[in-house]
């Protein structure tokens, strides 16, 4: 029986916990109108967390810069046996006309000399490794943000 009111009391202690954290924390003025709130312009839309890209930058430098490097330029790289293997550029030629969704395609499934990260990397961290190239290496050189169409 004690264990049962001590479990009961972890429980509700804990679910406490939860709604305070999750709980919205905006200062109230006392006033509770709902007209006063709806003539509010809306609030712009949140940023993308830091942690997000620093959490992408730290899997780039697990995963990628190797190969890739730390400025995205790529290069000859050396993959063993005396072979090396010329790895393109997130900042020219074809590495700009990719798309989001062919980038990720690329990490995960790998091709043309590039290992497949499927089974390394999470989807959430092949999205977060497409968002940190084109911050990181491609902002300002595309269009309007977008890749360059394809001719």
């Amino acid at each position: 029986m004690k264990h049962l009111k001590l479990a009961l009391l972890l429980a509700a202690v804990a679910a406490f916990a939860l709604a305070c954290a999750s709980a919205n924390n905006t200062p109230q003025t006392g006033n509770t109108n709902a007209a006063a709130t709806t003539n509010a312009p809306p609030a712009a839309p949140p940023a993308a967390p830091a942690d997000e890209l620093a959490a992408a930058s730290t899997t780039y430098n697990a995963a990628c810069v190797r190969c890739h490097r730390e400025n995205g330029e790529g290069g000859l790289t050396d993959i063993g046996d005396g072979g090396t293997l010329k790895v393109p550029s997130f900042k020219s030629g074809h590495g700009l006309n990719h798309t989001d969704a062919q980038f990720a395609r690329q990490i995960a499934k790998g091709g043309d000399g590039m290992p497949a990260f499927e089974k390394r990397l999470n989807p959430e961290q092949i999205g977060g490794l497409v968002r940190f190239i084109r911050q990181e290496f491609q902002a300002g050189l595309l269009k309007d943000g977008a890749p360059a169409p394809s001719h």
